[in-house]
């Protein structure tokens, strides 16, 4: 831990990316240290670092803050996730050969987004809060939506699982883990209530954070995704507890802090997952695999910014906006989980592992890299919209 301190401490010096340096750190380190690589595993990723660092990002948001850009979020999170996976699929198919089907499963496993390196930058400069909002919140529903996508794919390989039965499944697992969500949160903010125990207060918080996503996993829902509606869920009904402020800060100063060593420890896991070698042998396919990533990505943001921008003349989404949140559609942690979860006897694993290790590495280097001069260069004279401050705007 004190190393990835030391880590990010050292790019924050340098005006870089902390996710950038800390990978760039895991590379060097699996070319070092190749036993680590062993300690790097999907129940590490999934049950420890995902469900912190996602419900400390949704505590910080408030409903009043994301009804307004619902609309956009839900588009991407869902559709939008959709949509990246059946494009990487065919790519992967007409470009290299892979059969559809596992073609599919690897759009899955990159079809979520990990924007640590553009939130990051946006959070040192002078930003529309919508526009966090909107950037954080699809990548925190996108995190479930996508990994439900996932598993539903793998059981399709084994041919578990039809068209018809499995788009039932994805949206009532969307729509069950998220209620299970709500009333975790809203439940964890009645016990805070009832205590004036700050030590048990502060607990409850942690509790509610790792005990959601369990419950929902095991359950068969997305743990990550009922995380995340119990982390929004919880942060929005203590902001409007009275008396509750100093609280309400203490929880999220809590939080800031695991979220700090989580995202250290995460990005060097996944350098540390990563075999440089190993990648030579899939560069072409890395190369269409990432291609497709970042068109289906443009086609997702920009066709419909476009559409509402013709539709409502002057009002809608910014291009400005438009360009950071394509700029934001990094892969990391749960590309990394998902890959790393594939079963031993699945079909062409080593190479589905690789090209979606290839993904994460090229879009959180390449785009990480750019973050800073995109979310300047993009809000430079940017005009926050009217249209997203009303709910359902945008």
């Amino acid at each position: 831990m004190r190393r990835a301190s030391l880590v990010a401490a050292f790019a924050r010096r340098a005006s870089l990316p902390d996710s950038i340096v800390l990978v760039l750190a895991g590379l060097l380190g699996a070319n070092l240290f190749p036993e680590i690589a062993l300690a790097v595993t999907p129940g590490l990723v999934l049950g420890v670092f995902v469900p912190g660092l996602v419900f400390a990002a949704a505590y910080s948001i408030d409903w009043s803050d994301l009804r307004p850009v619902l609309g956009p979020i839900l588009a991407l999170a869902i559709p939008g996730v959709l949509a990246s996976a059946i494009v990487v699929a065919f790519a992967l198919q007409l470009g290299v050969g892979i059969p559809l089907e596992l073609a599919f499963v690897v759009g899955a496993i990159t079809a979520a987004t990990d924007p640590v390196a553009v939130v990051a930058t946006m959070r040192r400069l002078d930003v529309p809060r919508g526009l966090r909002t909107l950037v954080d919140g699809e990548s925190l529903l996108n995190d479930g939506t996508g990994l439900v996508l996932f598993a539903l794919a793998v059981r399709a390989v084994g041919g578990g699982v039809g068209t018809g039965e499995a788009a039932l499944l994805f949206v009532g697992t969307i729509v069950v883990s998220a209620a299970v969500g709500v009333a975790g949160g809203l439940f964890a903010a009645r016990l805070i209530r009832s205590t004036n125990e700050r030590t048990i207060q502060l607990g409850i918080s942690l509790v509610t954070a790792y005990g959601t996503y369990q419950l929902a996993d095991v359950i068969g829902l997305s743990g990550i995704l009922a995380t995340v509606i119990a982390g929004i869920a919880l942060g929005s009904r203590m902001r409007r507890t009275a008396g509750a402020d100093v609280l309400v800060r203490e929880i999220g100063d809590l939080w800031d802090v695991v979220a700090f060593i989580l995202t250290s420890l995460v990005f060097l896991l996944i350098g540390f997952a990563v075999r440089l070698p190993s990648l030579l042998g899939t560069g072409g396919a890395v190369a269409i695999g990432t291609g497709a990533v970042v068109v289906a990505r443009a086609l997702m943001v920009y066709v419909p910014a476009a559409a509402v921008r013709l539709w409502t003349g002057a009002h809608g989404l910014p291009r400005g906006w438009a360009h950071v949140i394509f700029w934001s559609g990094l892969r990391g942690a749960v590309a990394l989980a998902a890959a790393l979860s594939l079963p031993e006897d699945f079909p062409q694993r080593d190479l589905l592992q690789q090209i979606s290790f290839g993904i994460v590495l090229v879009t959180l280097l390449a785009q990480g890299a750019g973050a800073p001069l995109v979310v300047r260069l993009a809000l430079r004279g940017a005009v926050r919209p009217t249209a997203l401050r009303s709910p359902g705007g945008g």
